[in-house]
This record gives C-alpha cells, sequence and structure tokens, in this order.
C-alpha cells in the first residue's frame, strides 16, 4: 500500500480555478490530476532502465553538467600545497584532441580483447 503525503503547492490565483474544472471534468481530485502529471513528468525525463543518465545527451549538454575550472583556478589548485597530490594532479594533463565516441568505442574493445583473452 502507498503512503500519501500532505504537501503546500503555491500556483497562480488563475490557473487553480482552471486546474479544479480540468480535474472535475476528469472525475478526478486535483491532487491525483497533478500527481499524475508529476509521473508523467519524471517518466519522461528518466533515462530507459540500464543506461546512464548521459545516454543520448550531446557532448556540450554534458559538459554543462561537469565542473571546469580555468586556467588560473588549475594552477592556483596546482600551487595549493594544502591539497593532496592526487587533488592537485586532478585534471593538469589535457588529451591531444577530444575523444570521439568511435574512439572511446576502440579503447574498451581493446581493454575487454586484454582483459578477457579475446
Amino acid at each position: 500500500m502507498q503512503t500519501k503525503t500532505k504537501l503546500t503547492v503555491t500556483i497562480d490565483s488563475e490557473v487553480l480555478p482552471r486546474a479544479k474544472e480540468y480535474a472535475r471534468t476528469h472525475g478526478a481530485s486535483l491532487s491525483s490530476v497533478i500527481e499524475q502529471l508529476l509521473r508523467d513528468a519524471l517518466e519522461a525525463a528518466a533515462p530507459p532502465e540500464g543506461t546512464s543518465s548521459a545516454a543520448g545527451k550531446t557532448l556540450e549538454e554534458i559538459e554543462a553538467y561537469l565542473p571546469f575550472e580555468t586556467e588560473q583556478e588549475r594552477a592556483d589548485r596546482w600551487r595549493d600545497k594544502s591539497l593532496t597530490f592526487p587533488a592537485r594532479w586532478a585534471g593538469q594533463f589535457k588529451p591531444k584532441r577530444q575523444l570521439t565516441d568511435e574512439d572511446l568505442d576502440n579503447l574498451r574493445d581493446e581493454y575487454h580483447r586484454e582483459k578477457y583473452g579475446l
């Protein structure tokens, strides 16, 4: 049995009467309409089972979520002796070129061949 939790939601005063009317015409409570809309939105936003949240995103969309440093911030971190060695070295080396999906697939295939003797 699912438990319900009471929640206070603030919405625009012009939206509330329309939302109540929508729920009434569909024979549902306003709470159940809002809950179903949230369920639908969460399901649509969730990646398919077994895939990462990065699946289907462009490199630019993924980069938007990653914490990047400026060159000055990286240099300041490098000089900060209070940080651990790995923390100071993190991000100090840059690949000569941007890796493509094909490059990553080839690297993964090579790793599996070495690991499993394929």
